[in-house]
């Protein structure tokens, strides 16, 4: 069981982040679009995509993000499985389930790879490695405004040098 335990403690971040993002079909729809309106104006302006390359561009992210969320649905029934039945999972099933854990990991690598030479062909090398620091920055700020909402703060915070 620590084993499991250990491995819950590693995905954690991904729950987090799953749960701040990946809301059910339905479930506060409003917030869900707010949230991806952000997302789009922060990524866009921090890329400085152009018109012609925002045409293009998001249809490819929007494509890779689908794909992604598919592989994470994975990960979300096995933790929900966990804590449902996590005294009773045998050896055997836990080693089942950190397999299917690692491969979906792998898959979710694999998926990162194959969309970031699609995405170098459209908006180059340095563009493309700043996405993959900027979608994590995007998550950093939003639970960073959660919190200062949930607390009571300032909420017009901006990170790096007044960047949304």
């Amino acid at each position: 069981m620590k084993m499991l335990q250990k491995i819950a403690w590693i995905f954690l971040p991904l729950v987090i982040t799953t749960a701040a993002f990946g809301q059910g079909p339905g479930e506060d729809k409003e917030k869900d679009e707010k949230i991806e309106a952000l997302k789009v104006g922060f990524i866009t302006k921090e890329l400085n995509l152009t018109s012609a390359e925002a045409e293009k561009f998001w249809p490819l992210y929007n494509e890779m993000e689908d794909k992604m969320k598919e592989i994470r649905q994975t990960f979300r029934k096995i933790n929900h499985e966990m804590r449902d039945s996590e005294d009773k999972i045998s050896n055997e099933d836990a080693k089942k389930k950190l397999n299917t854990l690692f491969e979906n990991e792998q898959k979710e690598l694999d998926l990162k790879k194959e969309y970031s030479e699609k995405f170098i062909k459209l908006i180059g090398e340095k563009r493309t490695l700043k996405l993959l620091s900027l979608e994590h920055e995007f998550r950093r700020v939003l639970l960073e405004r959660l919190k200062e909402r949930r607390e009571g703060g300032p909420q017009d915070r901006k990170p790096h040098g007044g960047k949304p």
